[in-house]
């Protein structure tokens, strides 16, 4: 499963993220990603619900889900999800523009014009657990320090 699942977050370029606001009111959005080790950098605008509630609660639910065209049974798809800890990455970070590059590397010369925009932020999205569906049966709990070990669910 370890092998397939980095396959996932190589080939997938978009992650689906889950928020919830301080008034409680669930949010749900996409948006593209690079992967910076064991975490996930996204740079989203600020006038997005989902971006004010990571700045606001720090954290967000992530998935990053296999495409629909090339999946065998839409019940089954391979997916990972995270459960995050977020913390924005300011201008000043050592780190901020070789991220902010290594984004634009792999999403192309929109980012350009993304980088101009003054509401939009770059964060980290820290996993904190997760889970792995490679398809029926084939659920795993994600364990260890960085989420690395492969632990089969079972029900019961």
């Amino acid at each position: 499963p370890a092998e397939t699942c980095e396959a996932l977050k190589s080939n997938m370029k978009t992650l689906q993220l889950a928020t919830v606001g301080e008034d409680g009111a669930p949010h749900c959005g996409y948006t593209p990603f690079v992967k910076d080790n064991n975490e996930l950098i996204v740079f989203v605008s600020q006038l997005a619900a989902h971006t004010r509630d990571m700045l606001s609660t720090n954290r967000a639910a992530v998935m990053i889900i296999s495409d629909e065209a090339d999946a065998t049974n839409l019940f089954a798809r391979c997916r990972v999800s995270y459960q995050c800890d977020v913390a924005q990455v300011v201008q000043t970070d050592t780190r901020y523009q070789s991220l902010l590059d290594s984004y634009q590397q792999r999403h192309g010369k929109m980012v350009t014009l993304l980088r101009q925009l003054p509401d939009f932020v770059l964060m980290r999205l820290v996993p904190q657990s997760g889970q792995f569906v490679m398809g029926f049966g084939k659920a795993y709990r994600l364990e260890g320090q960085h989420l690395e070990t492969f632990v089969h669910a079972r029900t019961g």
